[in-house]
């Protein structure tokens, strides 16, 4: 049986110091996790012709030609399942794939600024954290959620409460995902950490890093999920 193809969406990265390359990276624990549960992971990039793309995390405003679109919607047909990857950059060709993946009602996991995208992408946003008060780069820092029943979270996290890590400059209060989205944990001070879509077979989205957790059987029930579906 061929294993499902499980596409991780590049990320713009920032030049360093004296870097002198541009970068687009994959996150190598989100391809060790797709991998170790089941699929086969692949790294899909962008189509514009470009080396300059949105250098923060707020809404990307560049408008792609239909041909970019073609482009990079013949890279979602390759692909079975996806991952929308965290960064400090987000860019519209991300937005743009998480609309397509929605549309085809394909397997999606959005990891942080993941997260964001696919909110963008179904017609909603994030704000800026002007108080920094949930970023925190630091992989051991945990803080607790509470988990809705219900929900394929819970049904994932098994519990009422879970501690996550927090590294993320762009929260969701309660009121940008109402409406758009089933909202499937919270932190204690009322943001959205976690939410999926309801209409679609499995589309999630997580403020969290799971792929720093790997002691956590969390991470592996997710991707496995992931993965599962998308071989459906």
């Amino acid at each position: 049986m061929k294993k499902p193809i499980i596409g991780i969406i590049g990320k713009v990265q920032p030049q360093y110091g004296e870097d002198i390359w541009h970068r687009i990276d994959e996150v190598d624990e989100i391809r060790y996790l797709i991998v170790k549960n089941g699929g086969t992971a692949i790294t899909l990039l962008p189509t514009e012709p470009t080396l300059k793309f949105n250098d923060n995390d707020i809404k990307d405003d560049t408008v792609l030609t239909e041909e970019e679109k073609i482009e990079l919607y013949r890279q979602i047909d390759l692909c079975d399942g996806f991952v929308l990857q965290g960064g400090l950059y987000s860019s519209q060709y991300e937005i743009e794939m998480a609309k397509r993946i929605v549309e085809l009602d394909k397997p999606l996991i959005g990891i942080c600024a993941g997260f964001n995208n696919i909110l963008r992408a179904i017609g909603t946003d994030v704000n800026l954290d002007e108080m920094k008060s949930h970023d925190f780069y630091d992989k051991n820092y945990r803080h607790k959620i509470s988990v809705v029943k219900g929900t394929k979270m819970y049904d994932m996290i098994g519990k009422d409460e879970y501690y996550v890590n927090s590294i993320h400059s762009m929260i969701a209060p309660k009121e940008n995902v109402e409406g758009f989205a089933t909202i499937s944990s919270t932190s204690e001070d009322g943001l959205v950490e976690s939410f999926e879509l309801k209409d679609n077979k499995f589309v999630i989205g997580v403020k969290w890093h799971p792929e720093l957790m790997l002691e956590d059987g969390f991470a592996d029930r997710l991707f496995t999920e992931l993965v599962e579906k998308s071989g459906e």
